[in-house]
């Protein structure tokens, strides 16, 4: 929870527009079963200032019996002390997407878009959270499964991100990996 609270100041900067979440094109073949496991997040959520500035933050989705994930977030805030936040990730009827509720009883998820993954090295995604009426946020999550990523693939995601799926580019910034103690 203590993660989610800043979401509320960025929202007030970072909406482009109130209303619903866009949604991007469809990627064929995605197999939402292979992205579970831990991930290390190059670009994501405490980058843009969905939540606090955190380093070293990783993401890891885990099966549960119904279908749908359990998510975890770690991270360390700038001030050394770490932190833990629990979601719920749900399937969708579309391929690609997944709804995260953090924490798990949240009324609105994060509605996160596979735009690319090979599912063993990176996963580029788009996210958007909205409060319908009130402030719609969007921004660019980049993940490796390993805590580091060459410029090049960044880059190349990056960009992808930006004119494929229309993200902006100042919603996708790096998140340190460095020196970090998982």
């Amino acid at each position: 929870m203590e993660m989610i609270v800043p979401l509320f100041v960025v929202f007030a900067f970072a909406s482009s527009a109130l209303g619903q979440c866009p949604v991007p094109p469809p990627v064929p073949a995605v197999d939402m079963s292979k992205i579970a496991g831990l991930w290390y997040e190059m670009a994501g959520l405490s980058a843009v200032g969905f939540t606090e500035a955190y380093l070293c933050t990783t993401d890891e989705f885990t099966h549960r019996e119904d279908g749908n994930f359990n998510f975890t977030i770690r991270g360390t805030k700038l001030n050394g002390v770490n932190i833990t936040d629990y979601g719920l990730t749900e399937r969708t009827d579309v391929q690609n997407l997944l709804n995260i509720y953090t924490p798990p009883d949240s009324p609105y998820p994060l509605v996160f878009y596979v735009a690319d993954t090979d599912y063993d090295n990176y996963l580029a995604a788009s996210f958007c959270y909205c409060v319908p009426g009130i402030f719609t946020g969007k921004g660019g999550m980049i993940l490796s499964r390993t805590n580091t990523m060459s410029a090049d693939k960044y880059n190349e995601l990056a960009d992808m991100l930006v004119n494929k799926i229309g993200v902006p580019r100042d919603y996708i910034e790096p998140t340190s990996q460095k020196n970090c103690k998982y």
